[in-house]
C-alpha cells in the first residue's frame, strides 16, 4: 500500500496499491485537495486548477507590457 503526506496537516494518507502521477485525492483529516505530484518517492501537494485566467504569469506579462 502506497503512502503519502498531506501538505497541509501532515496526516499519513493511504493512497493504495498504484497510485497515479496527476491522482487527485482529498485529505480526510482537513478536506484539503491534493495531487500526486511525485511517485518515488510519493510526494503530495494541493491540486489547482488550471484556469487561465488566473494564472500569475498573465497577470506578470499585462503589467509590463501595459505601463
Amino acid at each position: 500500500m502506497a503512502k503519502g503526506y498531506c501538505p497541509e496537516c501532515d496526516v499519513t494518507i493511504n493512497l493504495g496499491k498504484s497510485p497515479r502521477k496527476g491522482q487527485r485525492i482529498s485529505c480526510f483529516k482537513c478536506g484539503s485537495q491534493l495531487e500526486v505530484v511525485g511517485l518515488s518517492p510519493i510526494e503530495l501537494d494541493w491540486a489547482y486548477d488550471e484556469d487561465p485566467d488566473l494564472r500569475m504569469d498573465d497577470d506578470i506579462d499585462q503589467e509590463y507590457t501595459g505601463g
